[in-house]
């Protein structure tokens, strides 16, 4: 309850911050309702001149998008406050992260929450539900229940690779390419991962989990995955999380706060 309450206050701040500025928060949530518009727009005139995209329809290639979205802006909900670590350190801030009360990651973390996101999060959940009911044999509990695990895995994954981005920002006070980056790789999962060559499938699934990440849920909704992949998702989750967690050790240990 205490760190709910924390975060509650953080949000709180962050939402009247956003408020202050109303035209300019109404862009910014207009800006992601057309991307996400446009993209479908190109989605569908893809399938104008082909039924099929490596094997799937255009619904189930459209759970593929909207499923990359969904982690996209969850992540981007609940760790927002990453993207604005190097200016913390650059002003000070962290050193006062480093004498608080609470848990340095989780405080980082959720040092700003984007309530915008939940205005493009709301109409992509409601696209996922009216696809699970469009395509046949997907409205089950079975793949409700195997999406929503693989998802919250994917969550997982995107919050170790956030971490480890922001380890590197502490240890370099440097994480704008590295960001951009990251967020350029991840769009690799707006496809299915099919239509990749072998050597790029098998990086996207060992190297760097983006397709463990936001491809295997909707896979694993539409039958695609074998059970084996759970596997796999959870030992790369568990890898990333390790991976993300002792390079944050490493960084914060060879801190020597903004004054040095």
């Amino acid at each position: 309850m205490k760190y709910f309450r924390i975060w509650w206050q953080l949000a709180l701040m962050s939402l009247k911050t956003q408020m202050s500025n109303p035209i300019a928060s109404g862009g910014y949530l207009l800006g992601k309702l057309f991307r996400l518009v446009f993209f479908i727009v190109f989605l569908m005139a893809i399938f104008r001149h082909t039924s099929q995209l490596a094997g799937y329809s255009l619904e189930e290639a459209a759970l593929f998008f909207l499923t990359f979205n969904a982690i996209d802006i969850l992540a981007q909900l609940f760790f927002r406050g990453i993207y604005g670590i190097r200016s913390i350190v650059r002003d000070g801030d962290f050193d006062y992260f480093l004498i608080q009360p609470t848990h340095l990651i989780w405080r980082v973390c959720f040092n700003t929450v984007d309530f915008l996101d939940v205005g493009t999060l709301i109409p992509v959940a409601g696209a996922i539900v009216y696809l699970f009911k469009r395509i046949p044999g997907l409205c089950t509990l079975h793949s409700a229940f195997l999406y929503s695990v693989f998802l919250m895995n994917g969550l997982l994954i995107a919050f170790a690779m956030h971490l480890a981005v922001a380890a590197l920002a502490v240890w370099t006070q440097e994480m704008d390419n590295t960001i951009w980056i990251y967020r350029d790789l991840i769009t690799l999962g707006r496809f299915p991962p099919s239509i990749y060559d072998r050597p790029l499938r098998l990086a996207m699934t060992y190297f760097i989990p983006i397709a463990v990440m936001v491809s295997f849920p909707a896979q694993a909704a539409l039958g695609k995955l074998s059970w084996h992949a759970l596997g796999v998702a959870i030992l790369m989750s568990g890898l990333s999380l390790i991976a993300s967690l002792s390079f944050w050790t490493f960084a914060t240990q060879r801190y020597t706060s903004v004054s040095s």
